[in-house]
């Protein structure tokens, strides 16, 4: 579906951005490559449609992005400029090459252990630095997770999106209303804990519980829990035990500080889960080396070695034949006497 307000190629956004081309939409916006006139720079520009949009989300809008270009973390996608073409508001990012960790897992196939855990480590490194700024992102998923490449080519975690964001205090502060009312759903329902898919009060336990979710994915190829609807997908989270990630795996052995910390992230109550993703990231680093183990190995590992350098069966055989040759040459002595005598 085209939306009116997508912005042509070659267009200048707000007399400064020239559009190059469209790099993806969905139902809330469009995002483009464009170069910033003033600078040369690529950059990334967001642009909401304008059916989505009206007076009181524009006006949260800008005040959020100004409190959002103040996360300045080499895990964050940063924030460049934001503002209003013909009242549509855009917000201008760093310009980014790579792909995501949805991307990664298509077609259900897990990502390789050490690099899961890299990506993991970056990811929450970033959640936790927003976490001490009392900013709640609200809807970590893979495809919220962008892998781009360093100077060394090493695999860099840059997050995005943090539209839905929640600042925690800030309306209170500056006497506003909160951009969600308690009762309204808002999130993605693979990794939504509890409270969040009933709508009530969240804090930063809703990231936590979130990256349970990816991290059991990263590891497994599947989301923790699969449903027809969104109502049954609601009640696994609500319900269901958390999945042992050793029953989603084959031939792998997962070590019990692992399931550990998918468990304590994934916890019903949010008073259960890690306080924060600092926590949850210091508890990622004290796990002990390969907690995934192939069962193959483990049984190489486990299987006896000889005692000695002498096959014990070769050994038996050899003295079988020397007790047979023992019995010849004795007869052999027997016959020669008779025949003597």
């Amino acid at each position: 579906m085209e939306h009116e307000s997508r912005l042509p190629v070659g267009a200048i956004g707000d007399g400064r951005y020239r559009i190059e081309k469209l790099l993806g939409e969905g139902s809330v916006g469009a995002v483009y490559r464009a170069v910033d006139a003033e600078t040369g720079q690529i950059v990334a520009l967001k642009q909401w449609h304008a059916g989505m949009l009206n007076e009181e989300i524009r006006a949260r809008f800008q005040r959020e992005a100004r409190a959002l270009a103040t996360l300045d973390h080499p895990n964050i996608v940063k924030v460049i400029g934001h503002g209003f073409v013909g009242g549509v508001p855009y917000v201008v990012l760093e310009y980014l090459e790579g792909q995501t960790v949805e991307s990664l897992l298509r077609g259900g196939r897990p990502i390789a252990p050490d690099l899961a855990f890299e990506l993991m480590r970056q990811t929450l490194a970033a959640i936790a630095y927003a976490h001490k700024r009392s900013v709640v992102h609200r809807d970590l998923k893979p495809e919220n997770i962008f892998v781009a490449r360093d100077a060394n080519k090493a695999p860099h975690v840059k997050i995005l999106d943090y539209g839905l964001a929640k600042f925690m205090g800030v309306e209170a502060s500056e006497g506003q209303q909160p951009l969600t009312a308690t009762g309204m759903m808002i999130g993605t329902p693979l990794y939504m804990p509890p409270e969040q898919g009933a709508g009530s009060s969240i804090d930063v336990a809703v990231d936590v519980y979130a990256m349970g979710c990816v991290f059991f994915e990263m590891l497994s190829g599947r989301p923790p829990f699969l449903a027809e609807s969104n109502v049954e997908l609601f009640n696994a989270h609500l319900r269901a035990p958390v999945p042992k990630l050793e029953e989603a795996l084959d031939n792998m052995r997962v070590a019990p500080e692992l399931q550990a910390l998918i468990d304590r992230a994934m916890a019903k109550k949010q008073t259960e889960r890690f306080p924060n993703a600092g926590a949850m990231l210091d508890a990622l680093n004290t796990l002990p080396d390969n907690p995934l183990t192939p069962i193959s190995r483990l049984r190489a590992s486990l299987r006896p070695g000889p005692t000695s350098n002498i096959d014990p069966d070769a050994g038996g055989s050899m003295l079988g034949w020397g007790l047979g040759l023992a019995v010849l040459a004795l007869g052999a002595l027997a016959f020669v006497l008779m025949r003597a005598c």
